[in-house]
């Protein structure tokens, strides 16, 4: 495998530099556990490749230098925003696809109270210009609550710092995994491991019991203020809402279900001022179908990353024509068959509905292992999670994380019960690949900088790794939840931010290699390219404008002092973004 091989120009681990990543005084066992990594040597990708059995023809190129936009300037006014809101409001593709309103539709966008308010102004008008009325509520408004109250709430809860990776397997668990009581897990976790549990669930400090009260409830009566007041609203046509969970969302909104167009994430100016609206809908939707369109024809799939993901997996004809039925979802395509099953497909002609056709469920057959230092919540010391038949087999590494995902992996009865509508038992399949395909988005420095990392797995060319049993509308699927105490949905996100994909075709047994480094191939097809054109210069267009910087790979420095503390490396970035001292800004 060709690749960019950097120099060694630094001795001193990023511990030494950035001791500190959390405001909450974790124990010192916690802290030595957090760091607690399974070692890598990026040079040794081609010799895992042939260890665990891939036999396709891996990356042909070299990786490609870290970089980072140089277009991300703070504005001052609301006509500096207008070239970019404009651009937002006519975009169809995406997480957020408010081109799909209308002229003469009137739409309901939900925002955080935090949310910028003069990027809110600058869509408004733009949508005005559309003859679109939108009306942007801000959660304080809508559920009638004081700033001061939110504000109360959001310093009671700001006690992680990038490196916490135990978020993870934390509040992204109890989100996504649709426990019936999830303090049941939790306080078995609490008796098998309390130094993790301390660390993962530590006491908030609310002023008030009130305060505590509303911070359990928030999202329940978010959800709950927003149905009252489509129910009182009936002209409104067009629903976007939260940053993520498009599924989960549609189905929290109930009867209103069927308006939800998606997520909505411009809150502040990395969100507008990035270029990702930019990208034509038609573009963005062409090189999104060619990526996933040879899916229905082959037998085999194999990824490698080098920070040592490798894996692979057999297809059968079956499996491989429900992967292509159900594999999309604009802006988040299913990498898998599993994930493409067990659910009603969005389709592709008239997103967001969804085609009346049930795809059965499939369970994954993959093998290799799964290695990453980035979540949906955080970073974490590098964890290998290893995969047999498509099952967790042993986890390696990891910090707290890892240890909470071994924790959930030995939950009494977790492995042995057969989930509905699947044949094998056990919770801890191989579940999502779920892959970005704007190639203008990027990892946001203030997520980083309040401990999050949610917008990393936006890049085109990043791919979500997560485990679990997830079926989205089968009929027993509460009743099982409930009767025994176990999550139905999926949970514990890996990023693999350079991956190599490729694909066998099974009647030729030709390989197409759909991502390289990171870099979707479908920037490159000739088609793609000609309609991207017709907008401006496709080179242009079609730049990934981010490549993470991960010492070792892509920018100088020792792998191995990332890889026991990314968080420090992360926290370093993000300050040198913020100030403009990034050595990578506008490589």
């Amino acid at each position: 495998m060709k690749r960019l091989i950097w120099l060694v120009v630094s001795f001193i681990p990023l511990t030494v530099i950035y001791p500190a990543l959390s405001q909450h005084n974790f124990s010192e066992e916690a802290v030595a556990r957090n760091h607690v990594y399974a070692p890598w040597d990026p040079m040794q990708i081609d010799a895992l490749r042939k260890q665990i059995g891939l036999v396709g023809p891996g990356p042909q190129n070299d990786i490609t230098q870290a970089t980072f936009p140089d277009y991300l300037k703070q504005p001052n006014t609301v006509e500096e925003l207008m070239p970019q809101a404009q651009a937002a409001v006519i975009q169809k593709g995406g997480r957020s696809p408010l081109g799909l309103a209308e002229p003469n539709d009137i739409v309901l966008i939900v925002v955080p109270y935090d949310s910028d308010k003069l990027i809110q102004e600058a869509i408004i008008r733009a949508f005005a210009q559309r003859r679109v009325e939108a009306r942007i509520i801000f959660e304080n408004d809508l559920l009638n609550i004081p700033v001061e109250t939110l504000d109360a709430m959001k310093l009671a809860k700001q006690i992680f710092k990038a490196g916490d990776g135990q978020q993870e397997s934390g509040e992204w668990f109890e989100m996504l995994g649709n426990w019936p009581d999830f303090n049941i897990f939790k306080q078995w976790v609490r008796q098998e491991d309390p130094v993790y549990y301390d660390a993962t669930w530590p006491e908030l400090q609310f002023p008030a019991p009130s305060l505590e009260e509303l911070n359990r409830n928030f999202d329940a009566m978010a959800f709950a203020a927003i149905i009252k007041y489509l129910d009182e609203h009936p002209e409104v046509n067009r629903v976007y809402y939260k940053q993520a969970s498009r599924t989960l969302a549609k189905n929290a909104l109930k009867h209103h279900g069927n308006i939800y167009m998606g997520n909505y994430t411009y809150l502040n100016h990395y969100d507008l001022m990035g270029q990702s609206p930019n990208v034509p809908a038609d573009v963005w939707r062409m090189l999104e179908g060619k990526l996933i369109d040879p899916l229905r024809f082959i037998d085999r799939y194999e990824v490698s990353d080098p920070e040592g993901t490798v894996m692979y997996s057999d297809i059968t004809p079956r499996e491989a024509q429900i992967w292509a039925d159900g594999a999309y979802q604009q802006g988040h395509l299913y990498m898998i068959p599993s994930q493409s099953g067990g659910r009603y497909p969005y389709s592709r002609i008239n997103y967001p509905s969804t085609g009346d056709t049930w795809l059965e469920a499939i369970q994954s057959r993959t093998n290799g292992v799964i290695a990453s230092t980035n979540s949906h919540a955080s970073n974490h010391a590098r964890i290998e999670v290893h995969l047999k038949d498509g099952y967790i087999d042993r986890i390696e590494g990891g910090g707290l994380y890892g240890d909470g995902m071994r924790l959930a992996l030995a939950y009494p009865n977790i492995n042995e019960l057969i989930w509905p509508d699947n044949p094998r038992p056990g919770f801890w399949w191989l579940y999502e690949a779920g892959t970005g395909t704007n190639p203008k988005y990027f990892k946001h420095p203030r997520e980083i900088l309040i401990g999050q990392n949610l917008s990393e797995r936006n890049a085109g060319g990043v791919i979500h790794w997560s485990f679990g049993t997830s079926v989205s509308g089968f009929r027993d699927t509460e009743n099982f939840r409930e009767m025994n105490q176990m999550p139905t949905g999926h949970a514990m996100h890996h990023h693999t931010l350079l991956p190599t994909y490729q694909v066998r075709l099974r009647d030729t047994g030709n390989w197409i290699t759909l991502i390289e480094h990171g870099i979707i191939q479908t920037y490159n097809d000739p088609e793609v390219r000609a309609l991207a054109s017709r907008y401006g210069d496709p080179n242009q267009l079609l730049r990934r404008d981010w490549i993470p910087e991960l010492p070792g790979i892509t920018a100088p420095g020792r792998y191995n002092y990332y890889a026991a503390d990314p968080g420090s490396h992360w926290t370093r970035w993000a300050h040198e973004i913020e100030n403009g001292t990034n050595q990578f800004i506008g490589n």
